[in-house]
């Protein structure tokens, strides 16, 4: 399914694409082996899901601005690009959405919403 969006312009136009590969290389040095512990089973279910594609169609979201100041999206970006997306790769994603990640990004926050009302006083209280 095509997204009816991709004639809008996005945040990546702006040379700031997160999901930007980095380039190859024919070095095997670079490149990690699975984890000793894992066992062969558990190493292709892995491998399996990292090249099925996405893990849902664009049709399943449901769209909802978020509000939130610039440089807490900057934050967010930042560690989505240094920890989330190489980390990504390490398990063999290369094909990751934006809708994916904000869709775990949210079930992250789900597991961790008891913190919410002491983070948004905390935030009040520094201003």
């Amino acid at each position: 399914m095509t997204n009816p969006f991709n004639d809008l312009g996005t945040d990546a136009d702006d040379g700031s694409d997160l999901t930007e590969e980095p380039p190859t290389t024919d070095d095997d040095s670079s490149r990690s082996e699975p984890e000793p512990t894992q066992t062969s089973s558990e190493r292709a279910r892995d491998d399996d899901a990292a090249s099925t594609g996405p893990a849902f169609e664009y049709s399943a979201v449901r769209q909802r601005p978020l509000y939130a100041r610039g440089e807490t999206w900057d934050a967010l970006e930042d560690e989505l690009g240094i920890t989330v997306t190489p980390e990504l790769r390490r398990m063999g994603i290369r094909d990751d959405e934006t809708r994916e990640v904000h869709d775990a990004l949210l079930k992250v926050a789900l597991e961790h919403i008891d913190e919410v009302p002491d983070r948004l006083l905390e935030t009040r209280r520094q201003s």
